[in-house]
This record gives C-alpha cells, structure tokens and sequence, in this order.
C-alpha cells in the first residue's frame, strides 16, 4: 500500500510540475515582448557603440563613443589631468612645450600648436583651413566634429626639401583620443596611438597640409 501512495505523490507531483510549466510558457507567449522589454531595461546601457571601419588593412571592429555635441571638454577634469602638451622631436631630442611659446622652435611647430588647439575646441570650419585644396581632391572635408579630447600630442621631424621658395616638411605625428567618438578619427580606439605621417607644405605665404599617410618612404 505504501508504494502505491508514493507513486501516486510522484505523479501528482509530476503534473503539478508540468501545469506549472505550461502556464509559465503560455505568460511568455501572450506577454513576451512586454517580458523581453522589462529584461532588456535591467540591463545597463552601454556608453561605446561598436562600428566596422575599412582602413586599408582590412574591415575590423571598432569600439566608439557616442559623440557629445553638448559638454565643454575644458570642464572635464579626466581630461584635463591628461598630458596636454606638446612634444617636439627633432633628431633624437624630445622637448616637451610647456609654455606655449612654440614659435621659438619654427612656424609648423606653431602650425601644429595650433591645429591641436583647433581640434581641442572641435571647430571643423577652421579644421579644414589647415589642409591644402589639394588634400581634399582626395579627402573629404570635415563637415563636424565634437570637441576633441586630444593629448600626449607629439611630432617627430623626419625631413624637408626644399623646391625653390616652398619647403616641404614631413612630419610623424601622434596623439592619443580620451573617449573617441569617431567624428574626427574612426581609424583608432580610445586612449590608442596610430601614428600618421603629415606633410606641411611652406610657400612663403602660409603653411597647408597636403598629404596624411599611415607610412612614410623617404
């Protein structure tokens, strides 16, 4: 008598069991976009968003933040504890500019000073003054950008020639983005150095980029 009394437990268990099951799955099927948006609002929002870049190496991933049109960057204390200075490297010997008097170590120095600050204050109407015509035959020109947080700026003289009264500087040049948000530079991730090689074009007049290339083959 006893088996029978725990064999009919067992099953009656079993079918408690399943109608609870049964019901569960009847609540997801009649409620499941209401389940799956209470689910999805536990989970934290993420601050990058991911893209796919081709940067002539190939299609990769590529780790952005979402660009912030609103806040002031000389606010933000993160970035403003970053290395905010510009290095000089000419044969070897690196000089770190603390007291802003670039002109004292040439014009494309201050050029570059200058173009930094630009992008710092994320002005894209006066970031396109600093490129050669010539440049944008090829490249398009920046429409807008956020206020770039731009630091550890350095550039590396590598050689220039001269071709009557225009010289032709080449420079390598490397900074670091905090939070990048891609409307500038989508080639590289947050806090990450990819070096480009600049060419500054000086005829006397004014100084222009004219050519911006990952290699350099003098």
């Amino acid at each position: 008598m006893q088996d029978k009394s725990k064999k009919k437990k067992a099953m009656a268990i079993a079918i408690a069991v399943a109608c609870i099951i049964c019901a569960v799955g009847m609540f997801f099927m009649q409620s499941g976009d209401a389940v799956f948006d209470f689910i999805e609002g536990l989970i934290p929002e993420e601050t990058e968003k991911v893209q796919l870049v081709y940067d002539g190496y190939g299609e990769h991933r590529m780790s952005l933040w979402d660009p912030d049109w609103e806040t002031d960057i000389f606010t933000v204390e993160r970035w403003l504890d970053k290395n905010r200075y510009l290095t000089y490297v000419d044969n070897g010997m690196a000089i770190t500019i603390t007291d802003g008097k670039y002109n004292e170590f040439g014009d494309t120095v201050e050029f570059m000073a200058d173009y930094f600050d630009t992008l710092m204050h994320g002005d894209a109407e006066a970031l396109n003054g600093f490129y050669a015509d010539s440049y944008f035959e090829e490249n398009d020109r920046f429409e807008a950008i956020t206020m770039q947080k731009i630091y550890d700026m350095r550039m590396e003289y590598i050689k220039s020639t001269d071709v009557g009264s225009t010289t032709a500087y080449v420079y390598k040049i490397t900074y670091k983005i905090l939070e990048n948000d891609g409307t500038f530079r989508d080639d590289m991730v947050s806090d990450a150095e990819r070096p480009q090689f600049y060419t500054l074009v000086d005829d006397g007049i004014a100084i222009k980029i004219t050519d911006v290339s990952y290699s350099y083959i003098g």
